[in-house]
């Protein structure tokens, strides 16, 4: 069995992470996208962006101070700090597919980071780690290996970096397309006020991919005191 990893290392900068792990089997990601579930929630955020709501920005904020405490490309956002600028500047995220336009609705209402991997592309075990410097990356849709920096923080499996700055950057190898039958959706938490809050939304995500595509899932989440959990279906 494929297993999700977070070295020890990654609990020096973030003690408190926690991350829910989702293996989806038997999925159906072909046909239209999720674009009216996309509109409403990009309008609410928007709406929320530029009320008084404190903790909207505090949520998203959190994750761009966490970009900070390890190396990476100058600029480099956490993707939910990067769509929030977005959505706050009135824009509608535009619809990549049904499995990632739904982990997009979630981490946008509730202002969670996630990640989505094709399963069946994954080779060996999914681990959050401490880059050496040469592993091979090829960001979405391009074709040029851009190395990860020494010590910046990335997911890697056995053949290479898989996201790039931890929260910011993936690779077009493992990416979720409309004929992925088999996924992995990971979302981070690293505030520990929002642990019971996290359980919830966990269960939001499973629940929605299952009632929108059908399947079957196997969740968990992960911490400092139980950092390893097996992915994917024998």
């Amino acid at each position: 069995m494929k297993r999700f990893i977070i070295e020890d290392r990654v609990f020096e900068l973030f003690p408190h992470l926690e991350i829910g792990v989702l293996s989806f089997k038997n999925v159906d990601n072909s046909g239209k996208g999720k674009t009216y579930m996309l509109e409403t929630v990009c309008k609410r955020l928007c709406e929320r962006l530029s009320s008084d709501d404190n903790k909207t920005v505090e949520y998203i904020k959190e994750y761009s101070l966490a970009m900070k405490k390890f190396k990476t490309k100058k600029g480099a956002k956490a993707s939910i700090d990067a769509m929030a600028s977005r959505i706050g500047k009135g824009h509608i995220l535009g619809s990549i597919n049904p499995l990632v336009d739904i982990y997009n609705v979630i981490c946008l209402k509730n202002l969670i980071t996630c990640g989505g991997e094709d399963m069946n592309k994954i080779e060996g075990d999914m681990v959050l780690c401490f880059a050496k410097g040469d592993e091979e990356f090829i960001p979405l849709g391009e074709e040029e290996n851009k190395p990860p920096r020494e010590d910046e923080l990335i997911y890697r499996d056995d053949k290479g970096a898989i996201v790039r700055g931890w929260l910011w950057r993936e690779a077009d190898r493992t990416k979720i397309t409309e004929n992925t039958k088999n996924a992995l959706l990971y979302m981070e938490l690293i505030d520990e006020n929002r642990k019971d809050e996290f359980k919830k939304i966990v269960k939001e995500l499973e629940e929605l991919v299952l009632q929108e595509l059908g399947g079957q899932c196997k969740s968990t989440i992960i911490d400092k005191n139980i950092p390893v959990c097996e992915i994917g279906w024998i």
